[in-house]
């Protein structure tokens, strides 16, 4: 994995602070250097986001006790997809598995669901996270994995945007997966807690017409974005709509 890519290490400008146990000092003062917060603090309530860090587990609490903790071999947000269909997915035929596409840029990794599905069906994956507690949880699962598939998978901390615009023609992949967090209607169904914390890491992706139309000037063959079934387009353009039931994948033919 890759972390040379930088950028300020804000969270919504949300307050954190770094919790650890006696053995875990030296590994949080990391932490807390990298996030530029404090480790330990005389009243750690005062934060919005504690980081935890106890032993070999790495967590995150919000105010509200709701905890986000990623384990992609303990597999409880569905890390180990079975039955899947392979190449017949609609996200492997949206990125041109037929066309020969096996290289893939996930410019939002977020919690690494999509990511890691993406690498058993055979892609290759080099993923983009700009929230540094979920790029530091992130970093940690991909460190303590078993999975064969994701020895070699590629995670940079970056802005998509700034990503895109510093690595142009540095990187080859084929095809480049963008998932930009979408508004929730305001009567929807309170998701489990995972998602609230993660939606409050975040935030929505306001530039993410910008990011569509800089990674359409990347020399692959497609881009693709997930959209909810019924969201419009992010922009005009899209050659094929691969619809599920609550999804589809917008794919924006490059090359």
């Amino acid at each position: 994995m890759d972390s040379s890519v930088s950028l300020v290490t804000d969270v919504n400008s949300r307050s954190i602070c770094v919790l650890s146990t006696p053995d875990s000092q030296t590994v949080a003062q990391g932490h807390a250097d990298f996030l530029k917060a404090p480790l330990n603090p005389t009243h750690p309530d005062d934060y919005f986001f504690k980081l935890y860090v106890e032993g070999d587990r790495l967590f995150v609490k919000d105010a509200e006790n709701r905890k986000l903790e990623i384990d992609f071999d303990e597999n409880h947000l569905d890390y180990q997809r079975k039955g899947h269909r392979g190449k017949n997915e609609l996200i492997s035929k949206a990125l041109g598995v037929a066309k020969g596409s096996k290289n893939i840029l996930d410019l939002s990794v977020g919690m690494g669901i999509d990511s890691v599905f993406l690498t058993q069906l055979g892609f290759s994956v080099i993923g983009v996270e700009r929230s540094p507690l979920l790029y530091l949880l992130l970093k940690e699962a991909f460190a303590k994995t078993q999975k064969p598939e994701l020895q070699n998978y590629r995670l940079y901390f970056s802005d998509a945007l700034k990503f895109l615009k510093d690595n142009k023609n540095k990187i080859v992949v084929d095809a480049i997966y963008f998932d930009p967090m979408y508004p929730h209607k305001k009567k929807s169904a309170l998701p489990k807690q995972e998602m609230v914390v993660f939606r409050d890491l975040v935030g929505h992706d306001d530039d993410a017409a910008e990011v569509l139309k800089e990674a359409l000037t990347w020399p692959v063959q497609r881009v693709v974005v997930k959209r909810p079934l019924l969201a419009p387009e992010l922009m005009p353009g899209v050659r094929h709509a691969y619809e599920g039931k609550v999804v589809r994948y917008d794919t924006y033919v490059v090359g």
